[in-house]
């Protein structure tokens, strides 16, 4: 019997594996700090068990829906946007929401063994950027029709996150704003004006101003929320129809990520109790966690840990047009402080169904002890079978340590009237550089991504 409960210790902690997503993106987390996105294309490749970055994973749901969008941020940054933007659409078809309002301890603590054994549900500042960023990829490509249609997509996630988080507003705007350029330079102006006002709303973004009004003059429209921007009317230079757009997006750092973080458990237990948003620990739970603190059978429990990029704070983005002076914008978008307020929000509620699998493993050690020590008539013997089978799940449990790692810290956004025909971009950050050039028909419009700033 003995050597049949060590064995069974033995196969659990090999199945347990590593470290769970931590250790599985940190080979392409660290390629892309590092400037090399060849590389981290590389590695996510590998973890999708594919051998070039134009093939499929033959699962495209669970966690190669990750996978996929940690590789079209890849290839979004490499400048391949058709790529880029097939896998965040297969992605996004894939991906499911997390309700924080509504999953309870005992439902999130339901997987024994491993808190990363489930279906990986993503936050909405991640559902949200799915959106977002490929609107870039279409407007890069000069594809107005195609954005227009991601667009869409992000007004029906505006909605539905609208009336579950306030602090989703931020990444509204900066979503929002985008939407309006496409449908502007494709010639829709009514819905280009909304979009503005949507934008606006939700806090605006740099540049907005200028783009409403100038939207204002050629179109007559006009928004109640843009009451206040628009009471500065621009006019337009007589030869406006012979000019196009140009928009730099600029993305840069990294955001937070998700390591494995061992908590006491008199501390895991306060946090676990504090009154806030979705999962709390019940009661019973609380007093059974207390009872087998006193018992010295719980000590501490594993949970994912948010931690900051040591390159989330790169600022003073310059983006300069024709080598002249600098282009109006600013920062559109902190991803980092979206990160780490949903986090902030749901800490609790992971840390109690952390709590929850770690009673299961209590409860489980003391069971296997009673029925040991009976059958073989020894307290020893017992207490080693319990202490095996609460060892073994404890060695099996890897936290979830699941998130979209190559995610920048902040966008940067840039956007000027120009002449047409050909324009140089470039674009400073700290002691780097950027150029791009790009062909500007009368009444067209030219977008430029800068996102291997990691």
């Amino acid at each position: 019997m003995l050597r049949a409960l060590c064995l069974a210790l033995l196969g659990a902690m090999l199945l347990s594996g590593c470290g769970g997503y931590a250790s599985t993106s940190e080979a392409f987390r660290k390629t892309m700090t590092a400037g090399r996105p060849e590389q981290a294309l590389a590695a996510v490749d590998k973890a999708m068990d594919v051998s070039k970055p134009e093939e499929l994973p033959k699962k495209t749901s669970g966690d190669n829906a990750l996978l996929l969008l940690e590789r079209a941020t890849i290839l979004q940054a490499m400048g391949r946007h058709d790529l880029s933007a097939r896998d965040f659409e297969t992605a996004d078809k894939n991906i499911e929401v997390i309700d924080f309002t509504s999953d309870t301890a005992g439902d999130i603590g339901k997987w024994v063994f491993s808190d990363d054994s489930g279906v990986y549900r993503t936050p909405p500042h991640e559902k949200l950027l799915i959106n977002t960023l490929n609107l870039i990829n279409y407007l890069v490509r000069g594809d107005a029709n195609g954005a227009k249609i991601e667009a869409r997509r992000f007004q029906i996630n505006d909605k539905y996150f609208k009336d579950k988080s306030a602090k989703s507003a931020g990444l509204m705007a900066f979503g929002s704003f985008l939407a309006g350029f496409a449908f502007e330079v494709d010639g829709n102006a009514q819905e280009a004006m909304r979009y503005y006002g949507d934008a606006a709303a939700a806090g605006g973004v740099p540049g907005l101003a200028e783009a409403a009004r100038r939207l204002a003059a050629r179109s007559g429209l006009t928004d109640d929320r843009l009451k206040e921007l628009l009471a500065t009317p621009v006019t337009l230079p007589t030869d406006d129809a012979q000019s196009g757009e140009v928009l730099v997006v600029v993305q840069v750092g990294m955001a937070p990520y998700k390591v494995a973080e061992r908590l006491p458990i008199g501390a895991a237990v306060v946090v676990a109790t504090a009154p806030g948003p979705g999962a709390r620990l019940s009661p019973a739970d609380q007093r059974r966690a207390n009872e087998f603190a006193l018992k010295g059978l719980l000590k501490w429990v594993n949970y994912p840990k948010l931690k900051r990029s040591t390159k989330s704070r790169w600022s003073n983005v310059q983006v300069v047009l024709d080598e002249r002076e600098p282009m109006v914008g600013g920062e559109a978008l902190d991803i980092e402080d979206r990160v780490m307020d949903t986090f902030d929000e749901i800490q609790g509620g992971i840390i109690a169904a952390a709590i929850v699998r770690m009673i299961t493993r209590a409860i489980a050690g003391e069971a296997t002890n009673a029925v040991a020590r009976k059958a073989s008539g020894s307290g020893p013997v017992g207490l080693l079978a319990g202490l095996l089978v609460e060892g073994a799940m404890t060695a099996a449990d890897t936290p979830d340590t699941r998130s979209w790692v190559t995610l920048p810290s902040r966008i940067h956004v840039a956007r000027a009237r120009v002449p047409a025909g050909r324009h140089t971009v470039n674009v400073r950050l700290g002691g780097f550089n950027r150029t791009g050039t790009v062909e500007v028909a009368p009444g067209g419009f030219a977008v430029l991504n800068f996102s291997d700033f990691r």
